[in-house]
């Protein structure tokens, strides 16, 4: 079995986590055959050298691929076919590119380079557990999910992370009413807790409970590349709202709807590795005094509202109905804590969220034509039916996240 690692950045550099996974596979005496770079903006070819020093390396520059896509090209897929699966028509323009984007990148990569499993991790995730508040436990991080995916019934492991939440430490009034409006509503609970937790999850030692979900967290996550068959691609997009283009997040959201549905076993495997959230651990976040802490807050926000109404839609919710319904929890809300932060720029969600409603059709479209064109690439290479998608109607167990 031939493993992979992927990981996907802007920039490569030391300041990316990759040597952590690499001593730690070198450590519990684990095999990585191959590493996937999947990177946008620019790479620091010294530190290259240092990752080369554990396994052969694939870099592979977003609008740059130009390998990849003669391997593409030499299956006889037609331009237009595979064009937006490999180009990002944002990066130039914007210096953006969809998380998407990067990851399916990574997967026809590791297609073409024949990887039966290929491991993902983020860029600020660690092969170690944060069990208290001052003691971290460094994990067999990759003995941990190839014990449960080499099973034959399951193609996809994953798991969620400790350290600090995404949602840093925050109190206000109406609190309630804005989760509920960026579609958080059950983190409501753990951050009026803040108190006492300061928003830290932690990981536990030994005696994992397994099982099954349509969960599926893109840094830290195997997949077994044989059913790429089966699924669709990771997907997310972009949106302009008041001249600025945002991400969406949730790349990795429509493929666990999708396992469920076509019977895929992914497993949570419960090994919450670290994630340094801010960059700065121990340090607690203040969303109030830090700018950082609340720019990411910012960015996670408008990424979430520009990917939920898509969501509802493919759950077979009623989106127009969960729409209305947020965005008037929202221009009740953003004055408060737009207030609470001293920062104009969250009273711009209705205007985004209306945004993402008026841009339902489009984005549809970009997914099937992005589903389309992957798909094609998938079936040339492995075989496989072609993947058929059912939208707008309710999944069996549709849920919104």
């Amino acid at each position: 079995m031939k493993i992979g690692l992927a990981i996907i950045t802007k920039y490569v550099n030391e300041s990316i986590s990759i040597l952590s996974f690499l001593n730690n596979a070198q450590k519990f005496g684990r095999r990585i055959d191959q590493i996937i770079i999947v990177y946008s903006h620019g790479c620091d070819k010294e530190f290259v050298k240092k990752i080369r020093a554990y396994s052969n390396v694939k870099l592979v520059c977003i609008n740059r691929a130009y390998e990849l896509e003669e391997s593409i090209r030499s299956l006889g897929i037609d331009e237009k076919k595979y064009r937006n699966i490999i180009y990002s028509k944002t990066l130039e323009r914007h210096g953006l590119v969809e998380y998407g984007k990067y990851r399916n990148i990574a997967l026809l990569q590791a297609l073409f380079d024949g990887i039966d499993v290929l491991f993902f991790v983020d860029t600020d995730i660690y092969p170690k557990l944060l069990v208290d508040e001052n003691r971290f436990e460094e994990v067999d991080f990759f003995g941990s999910h190839m014990e449960f995916i080499k099973k034959e019934d399951v193609c996809i492991t994953t798991s969620d992370y400790s350290g600090y939440y995404i949602i840093p430490p925050m109190k206000f009034e109406r609190m309630e009413e804005f989760f509920e409006g960026i579609q958080k509503k059950s983190a409501t609970h753990f951050v009026s807790g803040c108190s006492e937790h300061k928003c830290l999850s932690f990981g536990k030692v030994g005696n994992p409970a397994v099982d099954d979900t349509d969960k599926l967290l893109g840094g830290n996550m195997a997949i077994k590349t044989s059913t790429l068959c089966k699924l669709p691609p990771f997907f997310s997009t972009t949106y302009m709202v008041d001249g600025e283009l945002f991400l969406t997040r949730g790349e990795d959201t429509l493929m666990g709807i999708c396992a469920r549905e076509m019977g895929i076993r992914a497993l949570d495997i419960d090994l919450l590795i670290f994630h340094d959230t801010y960059g700065d651990f121990p340090k607690i976040p203040d969303i109030t005094r830090d700018k950082a802490v609340k720019d990411r807050f910012y960015y996670a926000c408008m990424g979430w509202i520009g990917r939920n109404v898509f969501l509802n839609y493919i759950n077979g919710c009623d989106y127009r109905g969960i729409y209305e319904r947020q965005r008037e929890l929202l221009s009740k809300s953003v004055c408060e804590i737009s207030t609470y932060l001293q920062d104009d720029r969250f009273l711009m969600f209705p205007k985004a969220i209306d945004t993402a409603y008026g841009e339902l059709d489009r984005v549809i479209y970009e997914y099937e034509y992005t589903l389309e064109g992957f798909n094609g690439i998938v079936k040339r290479i492995i075989g496989g039916e072609k993947f058929e998608c059912s939208f707008g109607e309710p999944f069996s167990s549709g849920r919104v996240r």
